[in-house]
């Protein structure tokens, strides 16, 4: 039970940092002369930093094979994102070229796990 725990957890401390930085993403691109159009790239940014953070914490807490349980946590993050967003905006997820844009912050996650794994309490 503390493992669902310790995961819900991880969870939640990822999306309140996603939360967090988005709103800081948006009051910089509405005071600064930060281009609008850039706004895909911030919010990859923000995932990745997420997705960072979340493998990060799940390594540091299960203590092996850090780049597979961060690439995993970070695919199901980014689902429940997804999710999120799916029913928020009442629109779907096209299944096509463009979910690549979601590798790099799975690699950020894995990177995240690996970083974990090797980190001393």
């Amino acid at each position: 039970m503390e493992t669902v725990w310790k995961n819900l957890k991880g969870f939640l401390y990822a999306l309140i940092l996603f939360v967090l930085l988005t709103l800081l993403i948006s009051v910089l691109v509405k005071f600064t002369a930060a281009p609008e159009g850039w706004s895909f790239y911030y919010m990859i940014g923000v995932l990745c930093i997420s997705c960072l953070f979340l493998g990060l914490y799940m390594g540091n807490y299960i203590k092996k094979k850090g780049f597979l349980y961060g690439a995993l946590h970070s695919i199901i993050f980014l689902l429940l994102l997804s999710a999120f967003y799916m029913l928020a905006f009442n629109t779907g997820i096209e299944m096509d070229i463009s979910l690549m844009k979601y590798i790099i912050p799975i690699l950020f996650g894995s990177v995240g796990g690996m970083i974990g794994v090797n980190l001393r309490n």
